[in-house]
């Protein structure tokens, strides 16, 4: 039920993202058009090395195949060329160069980093988010890492629940875009 992300996929996750860009209330997201935002994270999702790229991310998919719920992950050294990728993008769909949309760096040294972690609404209650965090897991001990991280918004209580749960502990707090959130690890 839980495999590699295809570029296919693409029209089934963004609904699962739009979930969390929507909680992250970012002015960078708002200020765009939804069909531009549309546009761009198609292309990202396609490429090969942006943060929410299909190769960064795994589905967990129904009896028909179809993505349910997502997780992109990746490493900390990752992060110098996540975000840069998808400024050659900017100009397919009318975006100046220097638009900031994500700019963060959310991971520290020798993490292997739980970005984004979803389902859709329709599935809630169902363990599929306590799934793809054991595969996380999983990922990060097959590239040796030794920890995995996430970020957390405070005003989430359900999701610091699960991760509680899964035995990540809070180590700091973070700000991302104009929220705040817990860095949360978990050793592996």
């Amino acid at each position: 039920m839980i495999r590699k992300a295809k570029k296919s996929d693409f029209e089934f996750i963004y609904p699962i993202l739009k979930q969390i860009f929507d909680e992250m209330d970012m002015a960078s997201i708002k200020k765009l058009p939804e069909s531009q935002f549309y546009d761009l994270m198609r292309l990202g999702f396609i490429s090969e090395y942006y943060r929410y790229s299909y190769r960064r991310t795994w589905v967990y998919a129904d009896t028909k195949d179809k993505p349910i719920g997502m997780v992109a992950m990746y490493s900390y050294e990752d992060q110098k060329v996540i975000d840069f990728v998808l400024k050659k993008e900017y100009a397919k769909v009318d975006l100046a160069t220097d638009t900031v949309i994500f700019d963060d760096k959310e991971a520290w040294p020798n993490e292997w980093y739980v970005d984004s972690l979803a389902v859709t609404s329709k599935h809630w209650g169902e363990h599929i988010a306590s799934s793809l965090s054991d595969y996380a897991f999983k990922i990060a001990e097959q590239k040796r890492f030794n920890k995995v991280s996430l970020n957390v918004d405070k005003k989430t209580p359900r999701a610091q629940k699960l991760y509680v749960h899964k035995g990540f502990k809070t180590v700091d707090k973070m700000t991302i875009g104009d929220r705040n959130y817990d860095h949360m690890i978990k050793k592996v």
